[in-house]
């Protein structure tokens, strides 16, 4: 999972830069998919604090009912704070035994 973390970062940090919007279509995706399994994860390790900070990480990327700011600017300060919070967890991930 920790791998996932990072490669979901580095794909934030990707997404600064002008790219088609397949890219950012696919960047969503697994955006949202790797919040949700890291809220169920800090959920199961009561890590209050970062179940809620990727569940709002959810809300903004979520392929379902897509947020649009429609303006890049709006979202590369985004993918930057969204990249260095899933660099953060991945960095002080600690995963307890149940």
């Amino acid at each position: 999972m920790r791998l996932f973390t990072f490669f979901t970062a580095a794909l934030l940090f990707i997404a600064t830069i002008q790219l088609p919007i397949g890219f950012y279509t696919a960047l969503r995706i697994l955006v949202f998919i790797c919040s949700i399994l890291l809220v169920r994860s800090s959920y199961q390790d009561s890590l209050t604090n970062w179940v809620i900070i990727f569940l709002v990480i959810a809300v903004l990327f979520n392929p379902i009912i897509p947020v649009y700011l429609y303006k890049k600017s709006i979202w590369i300060p985004i993918d930057i704070i969204a990249g260095i919070l899933f660099m953060a967890k991945g960095l002080f991930w600690k995963r307890t035994t149940h």
